[in-house]
């Protein structure tokens, strides 16, 4: 258009914003916009919805918000597509309080919310755990008369596994028959991660069977669920067989990829370019998909003692800009959140923060005056159960291992913390050991070797793994009978 001095109009730019927006090309989209503002081309409601769109997706939440100040300040109101866009933008930053405060102001501006807009939060909230949230929604949505959809029930399901209410998550995919919604691939995936998260070997198998024979591939995350479950339990045999069900896989080079770089085949830095490859290629999907990509690798990578792989591949998401609440540091507090993610994700984060703390120290920095590991955030931090939720739980028995200097304050009961007097004698053997021209790390990261095939596990030590606290125990037999009416 340019060489023949053709100018472009918003039409122009909007059908570039859509196709790069869907392509998942989120900060190209905000470069079209800057071009389209020094051209003096003036946008229109559909750019502004095409952007924020494309900002939510990729979780550009500065620039969502900066899009949301240019059009107030044309003086134009945003529509409910463009605060959905803004309230997403947010929640994949964890930014909880201001995905609530845009929600409030387009009630307060006649911006009516969608289902889309509801579903948009209950997501947001889902992804950390905040089920109680998230039930305040869905009491919001019926007080309007808004009907919950699969997409609502999808993210409580999500919601409440991430919070450890594994009969809850249940219950919200049986009341999917009662409001007539049809479960989709994505339901059938989260029901497998409620049965993963709660080391429940045989109703993830029975999920997993399910899936496959609706005549759908199990995805990516579907296999390292499976693994997790495995790894947890020493099933080599069964891990060992799902890895070469994803090496050979003809149908997705993803599976393959993916497959052979849990068992360590693409560790060398050439190799490990295909990796790259495939997590470049993904990172057009979003970073809601993202969350849950690399939450299932992690999880999988860690219960199979690939914990220096593990540490690798957060690298690798971090770098896509995941994860962006996860390390903060400043002169009065180090922090690590992982309320996002899943047990071996968490461990993995907390293990390389620990290393490095320690490197820093060696390297002559200040500790700081507190540092906070982050397990739980919204209404339950007030409470005391929350210890008992899945990643505080492991987040907390690897802590201990450290130190029990490590606890949860009063203040907060989704902190785990350590006073500075105390993580100077936690990190005293690296103070010690400064002359060595090798220095441990605090916590070790290495790859453990897969067990040769015909690897069996005795039974004691598989109920063993199994928690004995007669309400688990009742929550598998009520599960079948639930599980059986859908």
């Amino acid at each position: 258009m340019k060489v023949s001095n053709t100018e472009p109009d918003a039409e122009t730019y909007n059908i570039l914003i859509e196709v790069f927006g869907e392509g998942g090309y989120f900060k190209e989209v905000v470069t079209l916009f800057h071009d389209m503002v020094e051209e003096n081309v003036e946008p229109n409601m559909e750019t502004y919805e095409g952007l924020i769109y494309a900002c939510g997706k990729g979780g550009l939440h500065e620039d969502a918000r900066r899009i949301l100040l240019h059009m107030n300040e044309k003086g134009l109101v945003p529509s409910s597509k463009a605060y959905t866009g803004v309230i997403e933008a947010y929640g994949q930053a964890a930014l909880y309080e201001e995905a609530l405060v845009a929600f409030n102001t387009m009630n307060e501006v006649g911006s009516m919310p969608s289902i889309e807009t509801f579903n948009s939060l209950i997501h947001t909230f889902a992804k950390g755990g905040l089920y109680k949230e998230n039930e305040a929604i869905l009491s919001r949505m019926g007080e309007l008369g808004v009907p919950r959809s699969r997409d609502s029930l999808n993210g409580v399901i999500e919601g409440y596994r991430q919070g450890g209410q594994f009969e809850e998550a249940i219950k919200a995919y049986v009341d999917m028959e009662k409001v007539r919604c049809d479960p989709d691939e994505y339901t059938l995936e989260a029901v497998l991660s409620v049965y993963c998260f709660a080391g429940l070997v045989d109703e993830s198998e029975e999920q997993f069977r399910e899936i496959k024979e609706l005549g759908i591939q199990p995805s990516v995350m579907c296999y390292c669920m499976m693994l997790a479950v495995y790894g947890r339990t020493d099933r080599w045999d069964k891990a060992n067989e799902l890895l070469n069900e994803m090496h050979t896989n003809r149908l997705s080079n993803i599976h393959q990829v993916i497959g052979q770089m849990i068992k360590g085949d693409f560790d060398d830095a050439s190799n490990w370019q295909m990796v790259e490859y495939v997590f470049d290629k993904l990172s057009s999907e979003g970073c809601g998909f993202g969350i849950r990509f690399y939450n299932t690798i992690l999880e999988a990578l860690w219960c199979l003692g690939q914990k220096e792989r593990a540490a690798r591949v957060l690298d690798e998401a971090t770098k896509r800009g995941l994860y962006p609440e996860l390390y903060r540091r400043n002169k009065l507090i180090w922090s690590v959140d992982v309320h996002r993610m899943w047990p071996g994700g968490a461990c993995t984060a907390i293990s390389v923060w620990l290393n490095d703390m320690q490197e820093l120290l060696i390297n002559g920095e200040e500790l700081p005056h507190l540092a906070t590991v982050v397990v739980v955030r919204g209404q339950m931090e007030r409470s005391s159960i929350t210890r008992d939720f899945p990643i505080a739980k492991a987040a907390y028995s690897l802590l201990k291992d450290v130190s029990s200097s490590f606890c949860f304050p009063g203040w907060n009961k989704g902190r785990i913390t350590c006073q500075k007097s105390q993580l100077k004698r936690v990190f005293s053997k690296a103070e010690s050991s400064l002359e060595d021209s090798e220095i441990d790390n605090i916590v070790s990261l290495s790859n453990s070797p897969f067990p040769l095939v015909g690897t069996t596990t005795s039974s004691s030590n598989l109920n063993q793994h199994r928690s004995s606290d007669a309400k688990e125990i009742s929550f598998r037999t009520n599960q079948k009978l639930m599980t059986s009416g859908v």
